[in-house]
């Protein structure tokens, strides 16, 4: 069984020290994949459950509310959605917080990263058309 809960984000866009990425965006903490090649495993320190990596999910359910509406701070920066959690899980049919957040981003312009393992991204098609430069990556495992 996964846990899911609702929290309240501090803040949304996070400085990155990835090679490819200015700041990061993790609309959720955790993940449903169990993947078990996951690099994220370390994250479960930060949150206080008890449940292993791949059986708790917290929802940022304020997160598009964090994207600053005006600024030119994030244009011609890379953003990448998600270091740390799938952006387009199966919780993001109900809450549909990626959507929301990239809603926020189309007039802030900056350079747009996204990895998933979902076909849910395609729901985004028409938001993502609006930005000068973005990448998907697809994650497909396979067990050969």
């Amino acid at each position: 069984m996964i846990k899911i809960r609702e929290i309240k984000a501090k803040s949304i866009i996070t400085r990155s020290n990835l090679p490819d990425a200015d700041y990061v965006i993790n609309p959720y903490v955790g993940c449903m994949h169990s993947c078990l090649y996951c690099y994220a495993r370390f994250m479960k320190r930060f949150t206080g459950h008890t449940e292993p990596w791949g059986k708790f999910v917290d929802v940022k359910v304020n997160a598009p509310d964090l994207v600053p509406a005006k600024t030119l701070k994030y244009r011609n920066k890379s953003i990448f959605l998600a270091s740390v959690t799938d952006p387009y899980n199966p919780l993001e049919e109900k809450y549909q917080l990626t959507r929301k957040i990239l809603e926020k981003l189309i007039p802030l312009q900056p350079d747009l990263g996204i990895q998933t393992k979902s076909d849910l991204v395609l729901r985004d098609i028409d938001l993502l058309g609006q930005f000068k430069n973005c990448e998907v990556g697809l994650t497909i495992t396979t067990l050969d």
